[in-house]
């Protein structure tokens, strides 16, 4: 992609209702918890959305806000009194600035929101409500079934929360009726066991929506535009089918919705994001519902390449495309595709950390990226020339090292980054040979090129040792040497058909046709899965449920995994220890009993321990010493690179 190639199609101006738009880029809504504790917009909030809307994106869907206070929780937004309104402006002329267009999506997240009992002081003071009271699979919490009375104070609580948006100043309403929310709920036969006039029925079913829709038009009047946000299909066996929803879409829009906005899935229960489906999942979805209605739809779901977006406008599947976590990444991606400088664009790696790593530190609230830094902390977060510069060793070439390189070289440090191996990268080139995580061999690239034209001096295939450090006489050293696979103390781990997960996945280690996998968090679900999808017999054992080593992984991530591990009849066998190794197979006990599985390769996906010796050697001969990523604490890239970007900024 250069200068020469462009995207008239993405580019081209869009119409929603009487809204005029000036691409067919949307900003996706996404929770990034920067309100205050009562849910207004905070300024860092005003500055995340601005440098967004600087960056070129045509329109924003500001994230999900509460439609009451008594329901909302710290630090969501909330648009639940008049009060909101004045801070809510400051949001929309800071987005208005920029030629951007912004709309407002707004809900109430019904049973789930027992997710978040745990944040609150006082949980019991919560009236958990949902359309039927049925147990929540995830929390366990019935909801108090909505009376006739309930639903219309709901819908009333809806069309205020439009009203005071039209108040606000913002272009667009968007209706939250996806991911298992409360409308959402309503929808779906899935959490829809009623029998009156709101249940039953596809019809029936729509009913609440419906109302709610009307209601929100009455409340905004005619020509003011009105989105609405809804799966496509549940992806539960008992949830809401495609088929459903092309019989639904037409009621939505004959009771005034302007737009449809189209997604899937059920937030804690069959994943809303995924990293592990191809770019364009979803595509399917919209281009169905758009064939049954006359509105304009939006299609989502890895979206980021604009050489897809151009692909499925330019095919009628969609009329405009919304983009989310890309634009976490890199606030700019609009407008480098537009000026052909895609080759700067800080490319998400859908590691999906951002939906799991918050912010609390020094008084910041939000979400972190594993590729930008910068993200919630846009006006106080530049590189600055440090006063004077200095001699810093880096020692180790992964993202924490490369980020604090990179850093300290453009504040003017002379900086000497080495690396122990023949190749930059560190843990991300065993990520980028998964075929589910191909991106991130998209930061390698990025942050190899940044350390070149920083000027970084980068030194490959040398061991730092003690009297080298002494000899280079840096004034600060930063140690980012990473971590070691661990092992187990168990008899037969030496024998030549254990391997580490880490080799299988380089390519370094073989696997025969039947596998034991020793190890259930990410690393162990995910080479069982690349073997199973080579032909292999392959079973887990873990020690902890799967997926779990004293806590859990990120919950869209391994119900992903999971649902692919069964899809593949890979064999699980949680809470059981590996007692022996023995050249044809492993003894394990499962419950109480041992149990021996026959295998040709046992891999290792144990864990992992810090490499800091160094640390300890060298403590005495630097003034300054700084220790980053996995040789502090085993963790993910995202506390790398910004560990990373920190030190570099500090020093």
């Amino acid at each position: 992609m250069d200068r020469n190639i462009k995207f008239p199609k993405l580019f081209e101006p869009g119409k929603i209702k009487n809204l005029e738009i000036k691409n067919r880029m949307v900003m996706a809504p996404m929770a990034v918890l920067a309100g205050d504790k009562e849910g207004y917009p905070t300024r860092q909030m005003i500055n995340y959305y601005s440098q967004r809307a600087m960056g070129g994106v045509g329109l924003i869907i500001v994230e999900a806000h509460w439609i009451l206070c008594e329901y909302a929780f710290p630090y969501r937004g909330c648009i639940g009194n008049d009060t909101y309104i004045k801070k809510h402006k400051e949001l929309v002329d800071a987005v208005h600035a920029h030629g951007c267009k912004i709309a407002l999506q707004f809900h109430h997240l019904g049973v789930n929101s027992s997710f978040f009992f745990s944040i609150m002081e006082h949980p019991e003071k919560y009236d958990v409500i949902g359309p039927s009271a049925i147990p929540f699979i995830p929390t366990g919490v019935i909801p108090r079934e909505l009376s006739k009375d309930d639903i219309q104070y709901f819908v009333e609580a809806f069309g205020e929360a439009a009203r005071r948006a039209k108040a606000a100043g913002y272009d667009a309403v968007e209706i939250h009726g996806a991911h298992g929310y409360l409308i959402s709920q309503f929808l779906s036969p899935f959490t829809n066991k009623r029998t009156d006039e709101y249940g039953g029925s596809v019809e029936k079913r729509a009913r609440f929506a419906c109302e709610v829709i009307t209601r929100v038009r009455q409340k905004v009047g005619p020509d003011f535009p009105v989105f609405m946000k809804i799966n496509a299909e549940d992806g539960v066996e008992y949830g809401k089918k495609l088929d459903e929803t092309l019989h639904q879409a037409p009621l939505f829009a004959q009771a005034g919705v302007d737009a449809l906005d189209i997604s899937s899935g059920i937030s804690g229960i069959v994943t809303p994001i995924s990293n592990i489906d191809p770019p364009s999942y979803r595509v399917h979805l919209a281009e169905a519902v758009k064939k049954v209605v006359n509105i304009p739809i939006i299609a989502v779901g890895r979206l980021g390449n604009p050489f897809f977006a151009e692909q499925i406008l330019e095919k009628g599947k969609a009329d405009f495309i919304a983009v989310g976590r890309p634009l976490l990444a890199d606030p700019e991606l609009p407008n480098k595709v537009k000026e052909g400088r895609p080759n700067e664009i800080v490319k998400c790696i859908n590691c999906n950390n951002c939906t799991e790593r918050k912010r609390e530190k020094e008084g910041e609230r939000g979400v972190y990226c594993t590729v930008n830094p910068s993200l919630l902390r846009e006006a106080d977060f530049p590189i600055e020339r440090s006063p004077s510069s200095k001699r810093v060793m880096i020692v180790g070439g992964g993202p924490a090292g490369m980020e604090a390189a990179r850093v300290l070289a453009e504040r003017g440090h002379q900086a000497f980054l080495y690396e122990r191996t023949n190749k930059l990268g560190g843990q991300l080139n065993i990520a980028s040979h998964q075929e589910f995580k191909e991106d991130y061999a998209s930061l390698i690239e990025r942050l190899s090129r940044c350390l070149d034209s920083a000027g970084v001096t980068v030194t490959l295939n040398k061991q730092v040792t003690p009297h080298f450090v002494e000899k280079m006489r840096p004034d600060a050293v930063v140690l980012a040497t990473g971590a070691v696979p661990k092992t187990l103390a168990v008899p037969g781990v030496e024998g030549k058909n254990v391997v580490q997960a880490y080799d299988v996945i380089l390519g370094k280690a073989k696997a025969g046709d039947r596998v034991v996998v020793v190890g259930g968090r990410l690393v162990g679900m995910e080479v069982a899965l690349s073997l199973v999808r080579l032909g292999k017999k392959v079973s887990i054992v873990t020690l902890n449920r799967l997926g779990e080593n004293g806590k859990p992984v990120n919950l869209n991530l391994y119900l992903r995994l999971r649902d692919c591990l069964l899809d593949y009849d890979v064999r699980l066998f949680p809470h059981s220890s590996v007692v022996e190794i023995k050249n044809n197979g492993v003894v394990i006990v499962n419950g109480k009993e041992l149990l021996f599985l026959k295998a040709d390769t046992v891999v290792l996906a144990v864990g992992a321990e810090p490499e800091n010796r160094l640390a300890k050697e060298i403590k005495h001969l630097v003034p300054d010493l700084y220790r980053i990523g996995d040789c502090v604490e085993v963790r993910k890239a995202v506390e790398a690179i910004n560990e990373g970007a920190e030190v570099g900024r500090a020093i």
